[in-house]
């Protein structure tokens, strides 16, 4: 009896093991699917700025404009180098719940905590960007609205 309860124990820390790591593993994937959307619209905001606004700008919102594309550029490369980083870590996750890396679980757990830092702080310089290319897009709409008024 004592040896199945025994057992029985140990299954259950295993699988509560498991699951912690495999909750690490899932969080990890959802931030890889964050920063791929972020993405997609970093792209937006680019194709807009150099498309469509870049040329309406006078000088002084022409380097704003400029300084936001650099922004956006230098963002993308940060995402995708964090995006390396992530699937690296669940590589290693996935290797712990297979009680092959026991002896880093420590390392593994603060460095999910140094990523979820990271991804945190990328999401919140992306959305001051996004902030920061809106306002000039609505300046320039505004302005150009005036001078066709203006013009009739």
């Amino acid at each position: 009896m004592e040896k199945n309860q025994l057992t029985q124990k140990k299954e259950e820390e295993k699988s509560s093991f498991e699951n912690s790591v495999g909750r690490l593993h899932s969080k990890a994937q959802q931030w890889i699917s964050e920063i791929e959307f972020i993405k997609i619209e970093q792209n937006f905001l680019k194709e807009l700025l150099s498309e469509h606004i870049i040329g309406l700008c006078t000088t002084d919102h022409y380097a704003q404009a400029k300084m936001l594309l650099n922004g956006i550029e230098h963002e993308t490369n940060l995402g995708n180098k964090l995006i390396e980083s992530i699937k690296e870590h669940r590589i290693n996750l996935a290797l712990l719940i297979e009680n092959i890396y026991l002896k880093k679980e420590d390392k593994f757990r603060n460095n999910h905590k140094l990523l979820k830092m990271e991804v945190k702080n990328y999401i919140e310089n992306f959305k001051y960007i996004k902030e920061q290319v809106f306002g000039l897009v609505l300046l320039i709409m505004k302005i150009e609205k005036e001078k066709k008024l203006l013009s009739e």
